[in-house]
């Protein structure tokens, strides 16, 4: 990076409000056609709820953590 004089710029949803109505359109036809998913990782009970977020702190979920009642 120091010798290309390489540039990092991360940027913010709220950057690009404007694009939100296309992006909503794109992605419910992605989900509906199955080429857009979500990753969650389930836990049951409510008596494992600690043990789900302790799971969340270390990095054990993937994608959301979902304690099921």
């Amino acid at each position: 990076m120091i010798q290309t004089r390489g540039t990092i710029q991360g940027f913010l949803v709220g950057d690009h409000w404007d694009l939100g109505g296309e992006f909503a359109q794109k992605a419910g036809g992605w989900l509906s056609e199955g080429k857009l998913t979500a990753r969650e990782t389930f836990v049951d009970g409510i008596d494992n709820s600690v043990d789900a977020f302790l799971g969340v702190l270390k990095g054990a979920n993937t994608g959301k953590m979902v304690v099921r009642l």
